[in-house]
């Protein structure tokens, strides 16, 4: 997909939820090394292609790829050369689409009159913070030490597009995600201009507060430097506690409005509101956000983005989460939506 062409969309999208959590609570993955959730995409790949199977079948429009956490170094030290490295992180795409392919096949052969037809379901390429890469909790703080500079981080993420590059065919968004520094997002932002890509892409930050970034620094001024890039299609927020996001959505609205990005999107996906523990590697164990209350809070969230949103869910978020938010998308009238009089 080009950007034009997502812009030609105008609805709001359904992205899907936690791959690694419910990998790790309905298959029972274990996921103690570097390459987090990637560990599937040799120990179990089949699995993968389940969870995505789930998230479509309970209404998401795009699936985010098993990527997120995929440094090269990791998969060496599991044995591989740096060839079969690269095949097997490239391989998250290709899982994603077969799942696509075998949902969209069930769809059309079961599809009835209803008003809300699906759209075909696309992929998003998803690529993690530089601190992803390094395991050791940085990409929830962005403090990645005195010796890191925009050059670096800037490398570090033309390294990894460049291993996707051969696919890029295949897919429909680029997702820099869960990015926790401004440095960070300038980096992304600067190599994204070099590359002149024509591929949707999305940029989402980790917030520590309803007005900061998990570093520090303003969402809102993260929202105003996303917004100059072209290809840059929704800026938004991502693996950050519900009860902050509708005053994350409200301003950056505003501001995208008021620099005249109307048609910019509000991405956001939540994590489900459980803490996790990085020096044991484990969830806390209490109730997060139930998928009715995340209902509610879609509805909300949709309306103050003014429909121009993609919206999902991030850890401990479930199938049953994304079809709440199928649920509330279905049922909203889109008077203002875009494209409608």
């Amino acid at each position: 997909m080009k950007v034009k062409d997502f812009y030609e969309l105008s609805k709001p999208l359904v992205l899907d939820g936690g791959l690694a959590t419910e990998l790790e609570t309905t298959r029972e993955k274990k996921f103690l090394t570097n390459l987090w959730s990637a560990a599937c995409l040799f120990q179990d790949p089949d699995a993968i292609r389940e969870v995505h199977l789930s998230y479509f079948r309970a209404g998401a429009d795009i699936a985010s790829t098993c990527s997120y956490q995929t440094p090269i170094d990791s998969f060496i030290e599991e044995g591989f050369t740096n060839q079969e490295a690269i095949e097997l992180i490239q391989k998250s795409i290709h899982i994603a689409v077969e799942a696509r392919d075998i949902f969209w096949k069930e769809y059309q052969t079961n599809e009835t009159n209803s008003e809300n037809k699906r759209i075909k379901p696309m992929i998003a390429l998803a690529l993690g913070p530089y601190g992803g890469s390094l395991s050791d909790g940085s990409e929830y703080t962005g403090d990645y030490g005195n010796e890191i500079s925009l050059e670096k981080l800037k490398d570090f993420h033309k390294e990894r597009l460049n291993i996707f590059k051969p696919l890029f065919s295949l897919i429909d968004f680029i997702a820099f995600e869960t990015i926790p520094s401004y440095l960070e997002a300038e980096s992304i932002c600067s190599l994204l201009q070099e590359e002149k890509l024509d591929i949707p892409c999305w940029i989402s930050f980790s917030c520590k507060n309803d007005e900061e970034i998990s570093h520090g620094e303003l969402f809102i001024e993260c929202v105003q430097l996303c917004s100059k890039i072209d290809c840059i299609v929704s800026v938004g927020i991502n693996c950050t506690k519900p009860e902050y996001i509708s005053k994350l959505i409200k301003n950056a609205r505003e501001k995208l409005d008021n620099i005249g990005q109307e048609k910019k999107y509000i991405i956001c996906y939540p994590d489900g509101g459980v803490e996790y523990d990085n020096e044991t590697k484990l969830w806390k164990r209490y109730t997060g956000i139930s998928p009715k209350e995340f209902e509610n809070y879609s509805k909300i969230w949709t309306e103050l983005a003014k429909f121009k949103i993609i919206i999902g869910g991030c850890c401990k978020t479930t199938p049953d989460h994304i079809r709440s938010i199928r649920n509330t998308i279905d049922k909203i009238k889109f008077i203002n939506s875009p494209g409608k009089d």
